[in-house]
């Protein structure tokens, strides 16, 4: 287990003993921690990788901003690799992933989970069926407390579109795959929230994000539909759910609901009417 601050590992030892092993049966919890002792290393990750074999896998759950030169360093030594959404921050990180993933043979995969989701992969199954693609909006929030939890690096290194949209972000584009492609991206910012008390995080973090995306069908010349993708980490603290997340589909024959945060899912079709589909 890699960090970059030795000293945190006794509380994980301690938190995976209480929460685990002293639940289940038969269970490992050993592991070898970078950096050891009381250290600080941001860089204790190429200690770790370097202890691997080409082959060997490794999974990176950190702050957005160090994906890519964690991922590439992997990469390169010939280890396959399970990366956090977003993968990177720039188109230009990205492709060089790809590349470097060719060139060593290996695989790096995104942990897009939503796709595993059984209402969101069914949802994408059928969306076809409904024809050119039209209109598409989404809605991804957190509660402000979680602005304590992310304060180190919120505004800094990453924001909440990164965090958040990528999720319906990738479901709307694999939705897309094959038949349509984005041609224009326009983004706004609420800001206000985050900066003040009793938050306080750096003056360039933006409470809510909101992409407008153009899209062109491959298959007609004459469809073009647009796409609204929303994320905040300033929604109420007491709103019974922690993450608030619906989307909303609409192409020439149908529509699609999916609020996945209080359990609903249903497609109006303009033949058949209205279903519900619910598979939780």
């Amino acid at each position: 287990m890699v960090g970059t601050n030795g000293s945190k590992f006794p509380a994980i030892r301690k938190h995976l003993q209480e929460n685990i092993a002293n639940v289940y049966k038969d269970m490992d919890l050993s592991f070898d921690a970078y950096p050891e002792g009381e250290s600080i290393d941001p860089e204790a990750y190429k200690q770790a990788i370097d202890k691997l074999s080409p082959g060997d896998a490794v999974i990176i759950f950190t702050p957005d901003s160090t994906h890519y030169r964690i991922s590439l360093y992997a990469i390169e030594r010939g280890l396959h690799v399970l990366v956090t959404k977003p993968a990177v921050q720039l188109l230009q990180h990205h492709n060089e992933l790809v590349e470097a993933a060719k060139k060593h043979n290996v695989v790096c995969f995104v942990e897009h989970h939503k796709r595993f989701d059984p209402v969101y992969s069914d949802a994408k199954a059928r969306a076809p069926s409904l024809g050119e693609f039209n209109f598409f909006s989404a809605w991804m929030s957190q509660p402000k407390s979680q602005l304590e939890t992310f304060r180190a690096w919120a505004g800094k290194d990453s924001d909440i579109s990164y965090y958040l949209s990528s999720h319906h972000i990738d479901i709307h584009c694999w939705m897309m795959q094959d038949r349509a492609v984005p041609t224009r991206v326009v983004a706004s910012a609420a800001a206000g929230i985050a900066t003040s008390e009793p938050f306080n995080c750096v003056p360039q973090t933006e409470d809510t994000i909101t992409l407008l995306v153009d899209w062109q069908s491959l298959t007609s010349a004459t469809h073009r539909g647009t796409a609204v993708y929303t994320a905040s980490w300033t929604a109420p603290l007491k709103a019974g759910i922690h993450t608030g997340q619906h989307w909303y589909y609409m192409a020439e024959k149908g529509e699609i609901n999916v609020d996945q945060a209080h359990r609903g899912y249903d497609i109006v079709q303009d033949d058949t009417g209205k279903a519900w589909y619910n598979p939780f």
